[in-house]
């Protein structure tokens, strides 16, 4: 069992009939949302109206009034990767983030942007937690999300299927704009501190740098991803 919270992350859960054991609303939000227990009642959905101090203690801060008691979210493996499409498809691969934040931000681009799987490695990377489910804003309950034992084993894979390997790096020589957005396209973003593994650096087709003008040299990982998921979303 997970929590979620906020009013956007909890309504996103209602819509995709994703499996909530209790929905819990916080009595102080009823003057302004009247449809949420109406909503509910409909979904037949167990819920409580719960107080302002119970809501806090059991949400934190940032519930909106809003929580969830919900069934954890499925995690794929590399037998799943038979559902990726054979055309135009969009994978994204994470290098070892472990800021939750950056995850819940990133997966809000990969739902935007149309992406098909995010695929992290088990160790040294972030899992999912109710920080990144609220953070995604409810875009979690629509993304698909794999964690593997060896991310060049499953760019090899991904290589067999047709997938070609776009890298970001500083040292690119690549605009993402030039690649060929026909094609299947699976897209590495470095972690944090350290960007990309040099092995994922040598195993990717094209190294995509963006270019900038200011004096910092690089950006944070969930902004790096969004640039690059738009530039090269499917059309």
């Amino acid at each position: 069992m997970i929590k979620i919270y906020g009013k956007n992350c909890v309504y996103a859960a209602i819509h995709a009939k994703s499996k909530l054991e209790t929905v819990f609303v916080c009595e102080d939000i009823l003057r302004k949302d009247n449809n949420i227990i109406n909503l509910l009642k409909d979904k037949g959905i167990k819920y409580q109206i719960v107080n302002k101090k119970y809501m806090d203690s059991e949400f934190g801060d940032g519930n909106q009034g809003y929580g969830a008691h919900r069934t954890d979210y499925k995690i794929y493996d590399m037998d799943s990767l038979n559902i990726l499409p054979k055309e135009r498809g969009r994978v994204l691969i994470l290098d070892g983030i472990q800021d939750p934040h950056n995850l819940g931000a990133i997966i809000r681009s990969v739902d935007a942007f149309g992406y098909d799987m995010i695929i992290l490695p088990k160790n040294n990377s972030v899992s999912v937690n109710k920080t990144v489910a609220h953070i995604s804003t409810g875009a979690i309950e629509y993304t698909k999300i794999m964690y593997v034992n060896s991310l060049l084993t499953v760019i090899n894979k991904l290589k067999d299927m047709g997938y070609w390997i776009c890298g970001t790096d500083a040292s690119g020589d690549t605009l993402s704009s030039n690649i060929d957005k026909s094609l299947n396209l699976a897209v590495i973003i470095g972690s944090e501190g350290f960007g990309m593994s040099k092995t994922l650096v040598k195993a990717s087709d094209f190294l995509i740098t963006i270019p900038m003008k200011g004096h910092v040299n690089s950006l944070n990982a969930s902004v790096s991803a969004g640039i690059v998921l738009h530039d090269l979303m499917a059309n």
